[in-house]
């Protein structure tokens, strides 16, 4: 009987041992459960967390209702939403993250977003207040830990894209026309007026009605947009910023060269009568002036010569040749005549004479007339 309770005895004994280790177990495996639960509520309640999924959503679609209405109360007067959202998803393709920033106060965090090395915008997110989660952190032992599990949601972006804004600066003469992606820029985009072409510098101080320059410029281009420029006939002008400004001037037609030749014959014979002295220089002048521009240096130095020409010597003039050589079209109606001529002259007590002139004349044209504004030879 001694042998069967002490059998008994410790088979009891070995029982209780077992359930009391399954006991502990259970106690351990409820203990860690709650302390896994409880570090997950903690992952989940760290404000980065809900930073990286804002951020992985923005870097997926590359939009969002703020980025949409930060785009259509920016200024893009020559292109539509389509086209700045383009851009704007072309930038945020390339990458987006965020920085803490300071502020915010207590249950807030205030974070930068940015893309290439630029700040773009802001994100506020805030503590989810009202938040029931698995872990009661008010009683024992929770609420010993200094630490919120509540977790955070955006209260609050803006966007700043202005870092995508470039100008366009381009200069043109006055009557040619800069348009930008299909829109042709109007008198108020004009920053700059009247400069001069640089081919032309020397004769600005002489005449006034030169042709000039404009200075074009747009500030809210989103991105990068070339500028097409058209000429005075609405046609497509290339520029080549590496030249200068030569190459606004253009070829005559044959048409206008005709006229321009026509020109150039009779000024040539009256301008060389008159500055020979061969004949009275009051008559000479009145025949020149229908061929010169009133009130231009050409036509100050023609008066100017009046006197002088009184004491000449020449007896006689006889031009041979009066050659148009060829023009260019400044544009507003203004030309540069390459012209020669050959003549011969008597003087007493020298004889006869030849010279061979070449000069550079410029004209303008008005209503069918063509009047000489300046002269120099070469």
């Amino acid at each position: 009987m001694a042998k069967k309770r002490k059998r008994w005895g410790r088979l009891l004994y070995t029982l209780f041992l077992l359930l009391w280790c399954v006991l502990l177990c259970c106690g351990a495996w409820y203990s860690l459960e709650k302390v896994w639960i409880y570090a997950e509520e903690y992952e989940l309640s760290r404000p980065t967390h809900t930073m990286d999924a804002y951020v992985e959503e923005l870097s997926r679609n590359l939009w969002d209702e703020g980025i949409a209405d930060t785009v259509k109360a920016m200024p893009h007067e020559v292109q539509s939403d389509e086209e700045v959202a383009a851009h704007v998803r072309d930038m945020l393709s390339n990458g987006v993250s965020y920085l803490r920033k300071g502020g915010g106060g207590e249950g807030h965090a205030v974070y930068a977003l940015r893309c290439n090395g630029h700040e773009f915008g802001e994100v506020t997110i805030t503590e989810v207040e009202d938040y029931v989660g698995r872990i009661d952190t008010a009683v024992f032992p929770w609420k010993l830990l200094p630490w919120s599990i509540k977790p955070w949601k955006v209260e609050s972006e803006s966007f700043d894209f202005n870092g995508l804004y470039s100008s366009v600066d381009v200069v043109v003469p006055k009557n040619y026309t800069v348009v930008l992606n299909g829109v042709k820029l109007g008198p108020e985009y004009i920053v700059e007026t009247d400069i001069p072409f640089d081919v032309l510098k020397n004769y600005y101080d002489r005449y006034d009605g030169l042709p000039k320059k404009l200075r074009y410029r747009f500030d809210n281009v989103i991105g990068t947009i070339e500028p097409v420029i058209l000429d005075e006939n609405g046609e497509f002008f290339p520029i080549d910023y590496g030249r200068d400004d030569s190459q606004f001037i253009r070829p005559c037609t044959p048409e206008k060269l005709e006229r321009l030749a026509k020109f150039t014959a009779g000024f040539i014979d009256r301008y060389l009568r008159y500055t020979s002295g061969a004949i009275d220089p009051q008559t000479g002048y009145q025949k020149l002036r229908p061929y010169l521009l009133g009130g231009s240096d050409l036509d100050d130095r023609m008066k100017k010569a009046l006197d002088g020409l009184s004491w000449a010597h020449t007896s006689s003039i006889t031009v041979e040749s009066a050659l148009l050589n060829g023009a260019l079209a400044l544009g507003d109606n203004f030309y540069i005549c390459d012209m020669s001529s050959v003549a011969r002259t008597y003087t007493a007590g020298k004889g006869e004479t030849e010279s061979v002139s070449n000069m550079r004349v410029i004209v303008r044209e008005r209503n069918d007339d063509i009047r000489a504004l300046t002269l120099e030879f070469y």
